[in-house]
């Protein structure tokens, strides 16, 4: 083979491979900024759950429970999906009122046990959720959703809800009345909270 042709097949060759390396270096671009993506996601979430966590946490120092006097641990039950990362175990860490702090992640109903404080987040298996509620109807349970939900908006203590950059509390005192709960007047004076009566 004359040197002009292995010039040509050699030029060739490097074509090829700057064109191929052009669209790897794309691919791996667009799948670092997918990535980063996700993760910036992931991130802004899993600061606005940190952020509920600890209104949970604070919010529970103001509700008085029937078995305060007991100085059982204070039982935390989470519906599967669990949102707070690993949240709830630096929460288990912790006393509440001078009781140690138990998390619960609830995945089947043969999980549930019983608990002081019940969080349905978004995304939690509607089937169980309603389960869970249907066990603890009459029970001294502080009950939390995460976001509004029309049918069982009722059945509701608290509600996390979104007024602009502003995260509040819908409170519903008649559903903790019901419950034997009761809040103490500085959490319903708060600015965070907003009170509001039990559909029916």
């Amino acid at each position: 083979m004359e040197w002009s042709s292995i010039q040509n097949v050699v030029s060739r060759i490097a074509r090829v491979l700057a064109v191929a390396c052009c669209l790897v270096a794309i691919g791996l671009s667009h799948e670092y900024s997918m990535q980063l993506a996700k993760a910036q996601d992931s991130g802004l979430s899993a600061s606005e759950y940190n952020l509920k966590l600890a209104r949970i946490y604070a919010t529970c120092k103001f509700i008085s429970w029937p078995d305060e006097s007991e100085k059982a641990p204070f039982v935390i039950s989470v519906v599967a999906p669990d949102p707070f990362s690993d949240g709830l175990e630096k929460l288990s860490e912790r006393m509440l009122k001078d009781r140690p702090i138990v998390t619960k992640t609830i995945r089947t109903i043969n999980d549930f046990t019983g608990c002081h404080l019940l969080f349905i987040p978004n995304g939690a298996d509607p089937v169980l959720a309603e389960q869970i509620l249907k066990k603890i109807v009459d029970q001294p349970v502080l009950v939390w959703f995460d976001q509004p939900e029309a049918h069982l908006t009722s059945k509701a203590s608290f509600t996390f809800l979104r007024q602009e950059e502003k995260l509040i509390i819908e409170a519903n005192q008649s559903e903790l009345h019901r419950r034997g709960l009761r809040a103490d007047g500085q959490l319903m004076s708060l600015n965070i909270v907003r009170t509001v009566k039990s559909q029916k």
